[in-house]
């Protein structure tokens, strides 16, 4: 057992899931440990943890693992009886890393075989500088925190306005991470933090009912932009990477725009689909959030355009990938990116349109 993967799984699992999970790591070369208190888990050194979505206290569960500096490095993945954008939005929302059905144990299998064979370890040195997550929610604070730092941010955290204006105004940040509940004045924020010399990159996050507005308030501020608040954390992330980048935005045929949706995705010619979450899309491809990157160049993949319930069906080219790694500071969640290459006349133009209306929106 010591040269095997341990996988470990959180909270109570009832008899015939318990022997499916053990027989899924066996079959992935793992050793299966079930642990009821979160708080010991870390002592198992554990490679990956499972937990039953379904089940109460899931969430509890969750949040536990990724308050832990001890597992903060160490993949989630949630257990659904069906996937769908909310079992996706959920398990993110609670820091996982990726959402499974429970009656296809190939894909829990291909995610268990994917995990790297060292143990998590000690942190990768951060790689960018100091960041602050000003949010009042616990939760929130968590999974930002846990975010940035394997993207290589030092992050601190305020929970008020008072010290959020203090801690703003430190000219050695990189980047602000804002909570419309701790500041409803995010732009005389900004502004202020500016005429003090700070360059900081600020994400205001705020309610889907407010983003347009905030968006609208935030216009000619460089260096500012709105993110939906109740979207996946790792969306903060793309966001971050844009402002930080400016050039690179600036050069793309075609704009690239945070969209999220379930997608179905397989080798070219293979039998069965895979599925994940699409995290950020343009005119002409995608990336895809999954612990399971295929192996394969070439993809067929299903899903739902934007401002579409028409489903279509394409064929792409994987152009890269980002298995799961400890050591590494990620600018993106695991997952691959895809050119779109070919399909169906009507899929094809589904695409474009349901992109192009996107954009529009946007701006």
């Amino acid at each position: 057992m010591t040269n095997q993967r341990v996988v470990v799984g959180l909270g109570p699992f009832g008899r015939e899931r318990r022997l499916a999970l053990v027989g899924a790591a066996r079959e992935a070369a793992c050793h299966f440990e079930i642990c009821d208190d979160p708080a010991k888990a870390s002592s198992l050194n554990p490679h990956a943890i499972l937990i039953d979505a379904g089940e109460p206290g899931a969430e509890k569960a969750a949040m536990s693992a990724r308050a832990d500096v001890e597992l903060m490095r160490v993949p989630v993945l949630t257990l659904y009886p069906e996937l769908s954008d909310l079992s996706f939005a959920t398990a993110f929302s609670w820091g996982a890393d990726d959402a499974i059905a429970q009656d296809k144990p190939r894909l829990l299998i291909a995610r268990l075989r994917a995990l790297p064979r060292e143990a998590p370890g000690n942190a990768a040195p951060p790689g960018r500088g100091p960041a602050l997550v000003a949010d009042a929610d616990p939760a929130h604070r968590v999974v930002f925190g846990r975010v940035l730092r394997n993207a290589g941010y030092q992050v601190r955290f305020a929970v008020t306005q008072t010290d959020t204006w203090q801690f703003a105004e430190d000219k050695d940040l990189e980047l602000i991470v804002l909570s419309t509940e701790i500041e409803d004045a995010p732009r005389k924020l900004i502004e202020h933090i500016r005429s003090q010399g700070s360059l900081a990159n600020c994400v205001v996050n705020t309610p889907p009912r407010t983003l347009r507005s905030c968006r609208n308030l935030l216009q000619g501020l460089d260096g500012a932009t709105a993110s939906d608040a109740y979207a996946p954390v790792e969306n903060v992330l793309f966001l971050a990477n844009e402002l930080r980048n400016p050039e690179r935005r600036d050069q793309r045929s075609s704009a690239r725009a945070l969209y999220g949706t379930t997608v179905a995705f397989r080798g070219a010619g293979r039998h069965e689909d895979d599925f994940g979450f699409t995290y950020n899309i343009s005119g002409g491809g995608m990336y895809v959030r999954t612990l399971a990157v295929p192996e394969d160049d070439s993809v067929w993949i299903e899903l739902c355009p934007p401002r579409s319930e028409r489903r279509v069906r394409l064929v792409a080219q994987v152009q890269w990938r980002r298995r799961y790694g400890y050591n590494q500071n990620a600018t993106v969640p695991p997952g691959f990116g895809i050119k779109i290459m070919d399909g169906a006349a009507a899929d094809v133009e589904g695409w474009a349109a349901g992109y192009k209306a996107m954009a529009e929106t946007l701006g």
